[in-house]
């Protein structure tokens, strides 16, 4: 009896020690890491070859943004120091003051009245005031074309820069096209990068177009009040200096007599 005790006591911890372990637990999810922000490195290679066209373009834009800055303003063009003493001149009608003016401050306002006081007749300035009209007209109309040359550099890469992002979008859609046709249809990771190229050229030609346009039509319409504003006093120093607007002053200012 005692070697059966002793037996079962001995055969029973088996079974237990017979079972299988419990399974490990499954490791714990780790969170995805958060998306990597684009560079504008980045973006530039996936623009493809149209990005460097349009980074020429951007770099021609704030170089010509620059020097028209420069270029058309006042103070370059009609500057008040050279205006002011040329009108004491007419007033005073001193044609050599004048000359001794125009020549040593060369500027739009200097350079197209120096031809018509070319043209002045000192015996008889009235006679040659259509004259110096006409020179100091031919001679405005060769400055503010010397300066709108440059202006016109903003108009040209208005119309290019969106034309060369165009022709990335197409280059990017053929591209990707190309892929669908090689089964790539399910596999949106293949055609990223082409769709990405369409996208971004398309964008980066609109960013640069968009401020040349607005830089372009300030400048032009700078340069077309300057003007307007030349020509107020051309016409103003040509009355000094021939005495019509004298004439024309004191016909106003005489009575008139009444018809009898």
């Amino acid at each position: 009896m005692k070697k059966f005790i002793l037996i079962a006591a001995l055969l029973l911890p088996l079974p237990i020690l017979a079972q299988e372990p419990p399974p490990p637990a499954p490791p714990a999810e780790q969170p995805a890491p958060p998306p990597q922000k684009m560079t504008l490195w980045d973006l530039i290679k996936v623009g493809g070859w149209a990005m460097w066209p349009l980074g020429l373009c951007s770099i021609g834009l704030v170089s010509m943004v620059i020097i028209n800055l420069r270029m058309v303003s006042r103070r370059n063009l009609m500057p008040v120091g050279v205006v002011v003493p040329l009108r004491a001149a007419a007033e005073q009608r001193d044609v050599g003051q004048m000359y001794t003016l125009c020549r040593t401050a060369p500027n739009l306002f200097t350079n197209g009245l120096l031809p018509g006081l070319r043209k002045l007749n000192p015996d008889d300035p009235m006679a040659s005031k259509p004259d110096m009209e006409a020179g100091i007209a031919e001679a405005v109309a060769r400055e503010e074309a010397q300066v709108g040359f440059w202006i016109n550099f903003l108009s040209l890469i208005t119309g290019v820069a969106p034309m060369i992002g165009l022709l990335g979008t197409v280059s990017g859609m053929i591209g990707a096209f190309q892929k669908i046709g090689m089964g790539g249809m399910g596999k949106p990771e293949l055609l990223a990068a082409n769709i990405g190229e369409a996208l971004i050229t398309t964008a980066a030609g609109l960013i640069i177009a968009i401020p040349a346009m607005f830089a372009y039509f300030l400048f032009r319409n700078s340069l077309s009040r300057i003007v307007r504003d030349a020509e107020g006093e051309y016409s103003a120093i040509l009355d000094a200096l021939t005495g019509s607007g004298d004439l024309f002053a004191e016909a106003a200012a005489a009575p008139v007599e009444n018809e009898t």
